[in-house]
């Protein structure tokens, strides 16, 4: 497909010099790999039929600790991840469901009142315990977002009619995902020795975070984008910033914990001439060596599913094709098509 008019000249802002040091250790690209290789976020507690089954285990781990901080099922955690606390519970249906439970002890009477109904079409953002350290859970609220699965049940509470928990993992269901969203898709593959990619919003200001998140292949979950986990000194994006004569809004990276395609969720005004300022840049890493930065920008996006509009970073030169000229590249020089 040709690009539009002008898009020769945005061409030129596709690939940016690499503005990562390719000097650090090996060591620390190995050391955040490790630490994040469950980076999409644990389930609170997975394997119930119905919310009375959860109300007893939550019953149950309180006798034991009435403070509610100890994990309530120690061998599914072990299994699955699933390491909740009550008090993780309590600490998420105070935001989501305010004034429904004030107490831990509260937990089981509530959860036992919960009721089973069909689960709704869309996208909805959970929450997720996040692992912070060895043995440390952490919940988020704001922290994937899917479609529930065929079957999937909801656990509603009865009396403010508000969608208390997931049924397949239990975590807490906060809201909606309402705002339209573009797709940035990418390649990685671990056994070529890709270990990190590192992405930025670059604009005039920072943009409504709703639609911001990053799907991995065969993942059915949107993970939020988090804190930049593998930061790298030196590497702040701030070549780009000068390229393009906009600040930095948005800095993240990501481990590759899996081979293939991962999606990056962003404003689907990003996808419009109307923001034509900003850019999304993209870089890949391998030990301790970074791709050129790729620059993608309004032109680069293509009606693909139904109404979503998708930009397509090819692994290599070689799979570009008719596509817009997006790839990673390796110490190559930005050219036209």
């Amino acid at each position: 497909m040709p690009l539009p008019s002008g898009a020769i000249e945005e061409n030129l802002m596709i690939k940016i010099i690499t503005m990562c040091a390719a000097t650090l250790a090996f060591l620390l690209v190995v050391a955040c790999t490790t630490a994040h290789a469950a980076p999409v976020g644990n389930p609170f507690l997975k394997g119930l039929k119905n919310p009375q089954e959860l109300a007893d285990k939550v019953a149950a781990s309180l006798a034991q600790d009435p403070s509610g901080s100890s994990i309530i099922d120690p061998g599914r955690c072990k299994q699955d991840g699933s390491c909740a606390r009550p008090n993780d519970y309590l600490a998420m249906i105070r935001q989501t469901d305010p004034g429904a439970v004030t107490s831990v002890s509260q937990l089981p009477d509530f959860f036992s009142g919960l009721v089973a109904v069909v689960a709704p079409k869309g996208q909805y953002w959970l929450a997720c315990l996040k692992v912070e350290a060895p043995g440390k859970y952490t919940p988020y609220l704001h922290c994937l977002s899917r479609t529930f699965k065929r079957g999937e049940k909801v656990w509603m509470d009865p009396k403010t009619k508000r969608l208390i928990l997931a049924s397949d993992c239990t975590n807490p269901i906060e809201k909606p995902v309402r705002q339209a969203c573009a797709e940035i898709h990418f390649f990685a593959y671990p056994r070529n020795g890709d270990t990190v990619v590192r992405y930025a919003l670059i604009g005039p200001q920072m943009l409504d975070d709703e639609c911001f998140g990053l799907k991995r292949p065969g993942e059915v979950e949107f993970e939020r984008l988090w804190k930049d986990e593998c930061a790298r000194s030196g590497c702040d994006f701030s070549g780009a910033s000068a390229f393009y004569g906009q600040p930095v809004q948005l800095i993240g990276s990501t481990a590759i914990t899996a081979p293939g395609e991962y999606i990056l969720r962003v404003p689907a005004a990003l996808s419009t001439s109307s923001l034509r300022a900003y850019a999304v840049a993209l870089c890949l890493e391998r030990g301790s060596e970074s791709s050129d930065g790729v620059g993608v920008r309004y032109v680069h996006y293509r009606l693909s599913k139904p109404r979503t509009f998708v930009a397509t970073v090819r692994y290599s030169t070689e799979d570009v094709g008719r596509h817009p000229n997006i790839s990673w590249t390796w110490g190559e020089t930005p050219h036209r098509q």
